[in-house]
């Protein structure tokens, strides 16, 4: 069983997985920018292509068309494993977006970011700095400014559109952390700390110490689909519980090792694992070494029960509240976390908001936080937000990108709100 669930899996983590390679300072100068080159190249409608490097190994691109309709948008990229290198390579599909917006007459900036990991202010600060940088290589003043952002990049936008409303115009967020860094790592820690109970030994570390080197995800799937097979009572209990919600895509029975619904609920919990393991270093170095993950006084409930018996899925949990791992996490801790980011609902610009209703990392249950955020501060009338009844996470397809834009912008011209 195991080998033919490994080969099931491949498929699954190939479509569901995540695509991406997840206090600003206004007075950051750009007069130490450099451009490293200028062209035109084709298409004829691409005027002009700059690249250079600011900051502390920054780099950035801007696209500018020979058309120009003085709007720009600022994509802000999801976020890259601490391992990587700093790049301004494609990710999120994100080239053919930019290609179509620069064919419509958009210039399009982005940055690199300094740093990998979940860089929340350094790509807050180098996204806000492309707007001193493009303003001369541009013909006039941009009229509009838009920000666009996925999964991390989708929180850093919102935050430099709740500090600098009068500098952009609008922000597209996509397969968001919008509910914020701890309200996201508590649900990957949870994931782990509750996969640790019920499959002891199975991972390298814990919930907040990890090696160094984090295993390929070839051998975390191996690794988690040999427990699987031996407990799948482990697997549905995760999926149940209200704190770790599992995605899958209703299709076939979760029982069914064939189903599609079975293996987009393993590769949700391979997803969500695999990113506490290459991440959990990278955020315990940015909280000082202190624990990033408390849960010292959470209880775990049965939300929506994924087997029909949730008289056993509740003796499970209850069985994980009794004996699972507890950690502790100091003050300082969870203020950095709260700083770097959890949104205000300080909107003052109109902010769409697409998300994927099966997303396998960034959980569904980010929008319904956003929402109540944006309700409590009484901005809810600049916010849009659009469930898409698909798996996945970050893999939407340009049209719904390009049509998702183009709400945002009609939007921002009319001033009223669309009706969904």
């Amino acid at each position: 069983m195991r080998q033919a669930l490994l080969a099931l899996l491949a498929a699954a983590l190939a479509t569901g997985g995540c695509t991406d390679a997840s206090p600003l300072d206004p007075s950051i100068s750009p007069a130490g920018a450099t451009v490293t080159s200028s062209s035109t190249t084709t298409p004829a409608a691409w005027g002009k292509i700059v690249e250079g490097e600011t900051g502390p190994g920054s780099l950035y691109a801007f696209y500018i068309p020979n058309n120009w309709n003085k709007a720009v948008v600022y994509y802000v990229h999801g976020i890259r494993t601490p391992q990587s290198d700093i790049t301004l390579d494609d990710q999120d599909n994100f080239f053919q977006v930019r290609d179509a917006l620069v064919s419509q007459g958009y210039a399009f900036a982005y940055s690199s970011f300094s740093e990998n990991g979940l860089a929340v202010k350094d790509g807050a600060q180098r996204t806000h700095q492309l707007a001193g940088l493009i303003n001369g290589q541009l013909p006039s003043r941009p009229e509009r400014s838009y920000l666009a952002g996925y999964s991390l990049g989708a929180l850093i936008a919102l935050d430099l559109a709740e500090q600098f409303p009068k500098q952009y115009d609008g922000v597209l967020t996509m397969c968001g952390m919008v509910g914020g860094t701890p309200l996201e790592l508590q649900y990957v820690g949870d994931v782990r700390a509750l996969f640790d109970y019920f499959y002891p030994g199975v991972l390298p570390g814990n919930v907040i110490s990890v090696p160094e080197s984090p295993m390929s995800i070839a051998e975390l799937q191996s690794r988690v689909v040999g427990a699987i097979s031996s407990n799948p009572l482990g697997l549905y209990a995760i999926a149940s519980t209200a704190q770790t919600p599992l995605a899958f895509a209703p299709i076939g029975s979760v029982t069914n090792p064939s189903s599609v619904a079975f293996q987009t609920l393993v590769g949700s919990l391979i997803n969500a694992l695999y990113y506490q393991l290459v991440g959990t270093p990278d955020v315990v170095d940015r909280t000082h070494g202190h624990s990033p993950y408390e849960n010292t006084g959470r209880q775990y409930t049965l939300g929506t029960a994924v087997i029909p018996n949730p008289g056993l899925l509740s003796a499970l949990i209850g069985g994980a509240n009794a004996n699972v791992t507890r950690y502790d996490s100091p003050v300082d801790a969870e203020n950095y976390l709260g700083q770097y980011y959890v949104p205000t609902g300080n909107l003052r610009i109109p902010v769409v908001s697409v998300h994927n209703v099966f997303d396998p990392l960034v959980p569904f249950f980010h929008e319904a936080a956003l929402g109540q955020i944006a309700g409590s501060a009484g901005t809810s009338n600049l916010l849009l937000q659009r469930g898409v009844p698909n798996y996945g996470h970050c893999n939407f397809p340009t049209p719904l990108v390009l049509s998702s834009f183009q709400t945002l912008v009609g939007w921002v011209a009319t001033g009223i709100k669309p009706a969904s």
